[in-house]
């Protein structure tokens, strides 16, 4: 009995030994299967990670990549268009390319172009993983996707155009935008901001209601799509319960494709439809980037050309377009070394369009203009107007600062450029002991405050107080006309060229300081530069050497200031005639035979 007993202990014992040895090889094997099937997925999920990062990265890279180039396309012609692109179009359109066009394509573009893709690769998988139930399915496929095609092939006829309308509408409203804050000031001093709100609020009711309608058809499209994927998954369906002896797992299948079809066909060709939207605006760059640009081939010039500031003039015809009248009708005059010379006539007579005749914003249609013997129309551009000086009638600066403007490559010292200053009387002159006790010279900014180590010296003008490090806001809006065109004198004289052209560069300034600045001009130009001056008060230009009448595009009389004033055939429209209507008469008498003012 007992040594039943003891068998039977021992046969226990070993079936519960045996039974543990088991149990714990399941365990390992199921612990072995689990730890490689969270391998397998983490495997992929690391897979689809890098995949989608190197997908992404590379769809936005190349966008970047090719905006970068579209913008410096862009720029380089915008800023080489020819004069007659710049007059007839509106600023508004230049700067909505440059910011709501290009915004479109950094950051939509890319965006929709990879989800594109991406849809169209889920696609091209559903018909593979349906190839393997039935070549029929690729049938209902095909079908669902030309019905698909169809409609968005609608859609985009007209989505299309209306979104170049909706691209055209935000135009005006940059137009409207910048020509307010250019304004700002006269709109309220006239009370008229009301009257310009509502403008604004028209032009963005017009932009609004072509945005309305691309949505519009969006959604027209959007719904359409969805009927016909829902006809074609109802179809799918009908036809797997009217088969007998399908299999439940396949009908299942079959149906789950049909659903995952329809859907991913419509997310694809929804996005096509926005891509083909978005390169509306690759469309409106790309048409500024192919405009024509100021030909910027030609001869090299010697390097220190103009070394003599001779210009002459034969024949010379030139016109703003070639389909449009000429300007300047064969002229004919010639102008010496060091002269100076005044430009006078009555408005429309030509005067301007001479002056960009001669920096070639105009280019000649007949005839040429020579600066020291060379047609400057067989010189390289660069080389013609990095040698010539120009002060416009509307004095052009830029962001940044007084320095900045005076000199933008920093090619010259602040004394040079405090000197400069001062010779247009924006400075003040004073004399100052240094801390050893020598006397120098210094140059003081007119209304600066007194400075402790240098001295003091007595404000001229407290208005024009300005320094180097002076902040300048866009097109120096925080300065007055007559300080802008101050500073671009002042540009020019740190320049030193040989050619200097003033195109009524004193017209915002007051008497007294139109005379500073002519004293100014005879000082730094007088016998080192050539003078043309287009004048719009003859006491600026009667002791010239020569003046130049023009009317209607001709030279109307050319001589001296004596000369034309005793010239017993007096001319509609001639120097004398412009001295006897003036209110300066006897002081133009005197400067013009006393030789003083």
């Amino acid at each position: 009995m007992t040594n039943q007993r003891l068998v039977t202990l021992q046969s226990s014992s070993w079936h519960q030994h045996a039974r543990y040895k088991f149990e714990t090889m399941l365990n390992d094997e199921k612990q072995g299967d689990l730890v490689y099937y969270i391998g397998v997925y983490l495997a992929i999920s690391l897979s689809a990670w890098i995949v989608g990062t190197i997908r992404y990265f590379t769809v936005f890279f190349a966008s970047i990549r090719g905006s970068h180039v579209l913008f410096e396309k862009l720029t380089n012609t915008i800023l080489r268009s020819p004069l007659r692109f710049l007059d007839t179009t509106p600023l508004g359109r230049i700067s909505n390319r440059f910011t709501s066009d290009f915004n479109m394509v950094d950051s939509r573009l890319a965006n929709d172009l990879g989800f594109m893709l991406h849809c169209s690769i889920s696609v091209l998988s559903v018909l593979i993983a349906g190839l393997f139930i039935s070549p029929y399915m690729l049938l209902f496929a095909l079908i669902l996707i030309l019905f698909s095609a169809y409609y968005a092939k609608l859609f985009l006829r007209g989505a299309r155009e209306v979104k170049r309308l909706e691209s055209n509408a935000k135009s005006p409203i940059f137009e409207q935008f910048g020509s307010v804050l250019t304004g700002i000031a006269t709109i309220r001093a006239f009370d008229r901001a009301e009257a310009y709100l509502e403008r604004m609020h028209e032009k963005i009711n017009t932009h609004c209601t072509c945005y309305w309608h691309i949505y519009l058809f969006s959604r027209w499209m959007s719904f359409r799509a969805n009927m016909v994927g829902a006809l074609f998954s109802f179809a799918t369906a009908a036809l797997i319960v009217s088969l007998k002896g399908v299999d439940a797992s396949l009908a299942g299948f079959v149906l789950s494709f049909s659903l995952e079809l329809s859907e991913s066909v419509i997310w694809a060709l929804r996005q096509y439809s926005n891509v083909e939207l978005d390169f509306n605006a690759i469309e409106r760059v790309v048409e500024y980037s192919n405009l024509q640009i100021e030909d910027q081939g030609g001869n090299d010039v010697p390097a220190a050309w103009p070394t003599k500031g001779e210009i002459e003039a034969d024949d010379l015809v030139v016109s703003y377009a070639p389909d449009l009248p000429p300007v300047l009708k064969h002229l004919n005059f010639s102008v010496k070394p060091n002269e100076r010379v005044g430009v006078v006539g009555r408005t429309g007579a030509g005067k301007s369009s001479l002056t960009l005749a001669l920096f070639r914003f105009l280019e000649a249609q007949s005839g040429s203009l020579r600066i020291d013997g060379i047609d400057i129309s067989k010189i390289k551009l660069y080389d013609l107007r990095s040698r010539l000086a120009i002060i416009p009638q509307d004095p052009v600066l830029f962001s940044g600062t007084v320095r900045s403007n005076l000199d933008a490559f920093d090619q010259h010292t602040d004394a040079e450029l405090r000197d400069a200053l001062a010779r247009v009387h924006l400075l003040d002159s004073g004399t100052s002991a240094a801390a050893s006790g020598t006397a120098t010279p210094v140059r003081r900014l007119i209304g600066e405050p007194e400075d402790t180590l240098t001295g003091t010296s007595t404000p001229i003008n407290k208005n024009t107080a300005l320094s180097l490090s002076t902040r300048i806001s866009e097109s120096g809006l925080n300065l007055s006309q007559g300080q802008r065109q101050l500073l671009c004198l002042a540009r020019a004289i740190v320049s030193r060229p040989r050619i200097l052209v003033l195109d009524e560069a004193t017209s915002s300034v007051d008497m007294e300081t139109d005379k500073l600045i002519q004293q100014s001009i005879r000082e730094e130009f007088g016998g080192r530069c050539t003078l043309i001056v287009i004048a719009h008060r003859l006491s600026t230009i009667a002791d010239f050497e020569r003046v130049l009448v023009l009317s209607q595009g001709q030279v109307l009389e050319y001589g001296t200031p004596k000369e034309l004033y005793e010239d017993k055939d007096v001319k509609e429209g001639g120097f004398r005639e412009m001295v006897d209507k003036s209110g300066e008469k006897t002081m133009l008498e005197q400067t013009i035979f006393g030789g003083s003012r």
